[in-house]
Order: structure tokens, then sequence, then C-alpha cells
């Protein structure tokens, strides 16, 4: 594993709360880089499934504890990871480790495992495999049916292990999460999220609004987010148009690029590509593909931050000149890979999730005429529609207006959650500051120190100075 444990089991402390019990001990804490501290390792235990009159199951949920070097800490601070299906221990231990501990500054930090994940309590992932060929193109709704058919079957081997597939959803995660605050013996906390972590952070806020303290959220998924607007990704795709034309005064520039970039996916509506390359272990392969299969590694691997999009003009100018081997990697692992050993927690909270009506009709609408064709969702909104999956009640899908102290960050290079989408979350924070990060990305907590130092003093009471500060560029290449 990327961190090594040592607990003490002779030292283990046990605390009651009501009828749940805390198990705290000693943990030593080390991060992929190699730095160690002495943390706590905590368990307790929540109700599977609180919706059900009749289950009495339970699971384990686990958590690190970083204690604060403050003599008079405020309301803990729990790190809420995103995916869904990211672990707070994974976070705290790969480059953000820095900041969980510049955090105990103020509060003790929690790197908090949500139900299904780290070293909480996993069922079983799906020994059904979904793999595509790669000597032939596949479309959207092949894709969607034969992903359809293996998620049921899935679904279905959850059933008969007594998973109960149903209970992992974001109501019951973040119930999980007053659970830990009783058990803590805290009031309230405090919430740090980002992307499905802010989702979860919301959902939390409604359920729990007196129980929170400060937030802080990034990458913005409101409740009625799960599924993305395919014209939010176009408007996007033409953000990085815009700015590769002149590429920030570079030498380096592409005035034609939305050209090229409907023509290559024109091509692709015509006719199918396939590319012969040699893969990392220097062997030969070929892979035929679709416009939807392009269209789907594009959002997928390339989007996210401005170290992926930074390729997108160069890759788009020599899909335009013929040359699609710079994408045949990414599609060959997405047709063999992507679709294997699937875990119940990421399957079930987005398919959970669900969307309101309008939203749905206005992603119909909105899938054949971009650019990507909405594959910011995959198939999503297929799996929503034909897998029966009865989603949470409509209430979820809102989050009233509050008073919560909250400082909420969005990156104009962010191709996963999108500005105009965050503002519209926004505007339920009656004390909120939403502040825009000019070339930031989805993953910004680290972008730039200046990132850091605005998390940190807003949890020690310091607000922005400013609701928009820029980030260095990165030039597209």
């Amino acid at each position: 594993m990327y961190r090594s444990i040592i607990v003490f089991l002779s030292l283990f402390i046990s605390i009651t709360s009501g009828a749940q019990q805390l198990e705290l001990a000693p943990y030593e804490f080390t991060s992929r880089s190699g730095d160690t501290i002495n943390a706590q390792l905590g368990s307790f235990k929540v109700p599977l499934d609180r919706a059900s009159a009749t289950s009495t199951d339970s699971i384990d949920i686990r958590f690190v504890r970083f204690k604060s070097t403050n003599p008079n800490p405020q309301a803990p601070i729990v790190y809420l990871a995103g995916g869904p299906g990211g672990a707070g221990t994974g976070a705290a231990s790969g480059n953000r480790f820095e900041l969980f501990m510049k955090l105990r500054e103020v509060a003790d930090v929690i790197a908090y495992d949500q139900r299904g994940t780290g070293l909480s309590y996993q069922p079983p992932v799906c020994p059904y495999d979904i793999a595509f060929e790669t000597d032939r193109a596949i479309d959207r709704k092949e894709y969607a049916d034969r992903t359809t058919a293996g998620l049921k079957k899935c679904i279905e081997f959850w059933e008969e292990e007594n998973v109960n597939p149903m209970a992992y959803n974001t109501s019951e995660n973040a119930q999980d999460i007053d659970d830990l605050r009783k058990i803590l013996g805290a009031d309230k906390l405090s919430l740090w999220g980002i992307s499905y972590g802010s989702h979860l952070a919301f959902e939390y806020i409604r359920l729990f609004n007196d129980q929170v303290d400060k937030v802080v959220l990034a990458s913005l998924e409101g409740p009625n987010q799960t599924l993305k607007l395919p014209v939010n990704q176009d408007q996007f795709l033409q953000n990085i148009i815009d700015r590769a034309a002149d590429n920030y005064g570079t030498d380096r520039k592409y005035p034609d690029l939305q050209m090229k970039i409907n023509s290559v996916h024109e091509r692709l509506k015509d006719s199918p590509v396939t590319v012969s390359y040699k893969d990392r272990r220097n062997e030969d392969q070929t892979v035929t593909f679709s416009n939807f299969e392009l269209q789907t590694i594009i959002s997928t691997f390339y989007l996210k931050n401005p170290g992926d999009s930074k390729v997108i003009p160069q890759l788009y100018s020599q899909m335009y000149e013929g040359d699609f081997t710079g994408v045949a990697s990414w599609i060959t692992i997405f047709k063999r890979y992507l679709f294997s050993r699937m875990d119940v927690m990421s399957t079930m909270m987005d398919l959970r999730g669900g969307a309101t009506l309008e939203r749905l009709e206005k992603i119909e609408k909105q899938i054949p005429t971009t650019i990507l064709g909405g594959n910011v969702n995959f198939v999503l909104y297929e799996w929503q529609r034909d897998l029966g999956i009865e989603p949470l009640p409509n209430a979820f899908r809102t989050l009233p207006n509050n008073n919560v102290n909250a400082l909420l960050l969005s990156g104009t290079m962010d191709g996963r959650t999108y500005v105009n989408s965050a503002k519209e979350i926004a505007a339920s924070f009656n004390k909120g500051t939403h502040v825009i990060l000019e070339n930031a990305g989805h993953d910004l907590f680290m972008q730039d120190p200046l990132v850091s130092d605005l998390v940190i003093d807003f949890f020690k009471g310091i607000k922005p100075v400013s609701t928009y500060f820029t980030l260095p560029v990165v030039a597209f290449e």
C-alpha cells in the first residue's frame, strides 16, 4: 500500500457514543513522497441503509485524524474526496499532504474515507468486465446497450452478495458524516472537499445545516449537476479555441483550430479511423474507432486540467492532417480496460443521484447538437434512463438558501465542472464567497500556492481580498 500503517492494538481507545463505539489507535501515516507523521486511525460503524425500516446491517467507516497543533482548535476539518470513489486517506498521501499538515494550525484535520472507499469497508468488486473490441468502431448506442447489460449483471452480483447496492447513495453518505460528528463529540464540523466531495457536502448542508461551521469547496458539482449539460462542455472547448488562437502571446498559434476540430469530427461521422502504432512496450498495436469513441477519450482524458488540455490544439492539428496516433493508445485503453473491476460505491452514487426531468430533457436535446456529444457524461444519461434504478427523492436535487460560511472555488480551465454551473450553486450561499481562479483546472488545490493560502486563511477566519485571481498560464504546446 502507498502508506505504512502501524496500529498498536494494545493501546486501542474505545469511546462509547450512544449505540456507537469509536475505536482510535496510534497510526503512522506515510505520504507517497515518504513523509511520515504520527496520527490516529479511527473506526466506527454506521447503519448500512437508514431508509429501510427492516435493515439492521452496519458497515465500518474509517478515517485518519491529524491532531491540531493549535491549543484552542476550531471545529474539526473533514476532507471529502472526489470521484465518487476517491478516499480521503488517498488524497492526504498525495500532493495535498502539505495542505493537510498546514491546516492543523486551525483544527484537527480528518482524512475521511467515505463508505465503500479507502480503509472503510469495501464490498466486493463486480467480477464481470465489459471489454470492447479494438478491431472495429463502436457507436454510442452499442456502448450504452452493452454497458447497461453489464451493469445489470453487476447489480445482480452485489445483491447476491448481500451488499445492498441501493444503500450506496449520497444521502446515506452524508448521514455517515453526521454520525462521525456525533461520535467525535463535536458540535459542528467544517468541510473541505472537491468535485464529488462538494456534491456530498451540499447534501450534508441540506440535511444538517446547523452542524456546519465553515466549508471550503472546489470544482463544484451541485445537487442536480451529476449529469453535466453538453452545451457547457462545448463552451469550454470554445474557451480553448479562443485562447489557442493567440496562445497567450507565444510563437505557436492556432488561429484555425475551430475549423480543424469540426473537420476531424465530421470525418469520423462519415467513416471510422484505423491506426497502427507502437505501445509503451514497443509492441505493434492496431485500433479502429468511431467519432463517439474519439469524443469520449477527448472528454475523459484531455480536458480536466490545463496540463491535459495544453495538447488539444496540436492533437487536433495532427488529426486534421490524418495522423491519429496521438489518441490511439488512450482509445485502446478505454476500449479494453475502462469497464473492469467496477465497484459499488462509485457506480451507485452517480446512478442514484439522478436528475430533474427538465435537466434530462435539456441533455437529450443537446447531445446531437454539440461537438463532443455530451460525452462529459459518457453514457450515464442512458444508464439512469434504462437501468430502472430509483433515484433519490427530488428534495435531494435542491439546495435551499443557507447561511453557511463558505469559500467556493472555480477554475476557468476546469473541463469537468464549469464556472457558470458553479455560479448557480453559489447563489444559494447567503454568506458564501465564490472565487474565480483564472487558468485553474479541476484539481486546483495544489496548482498554485495562492490557492492553498486561500484555503488556510479562510479556515482561520480571513476572507479573500478579491473574488478573482489569476494563476500562471499553461501555454498550449
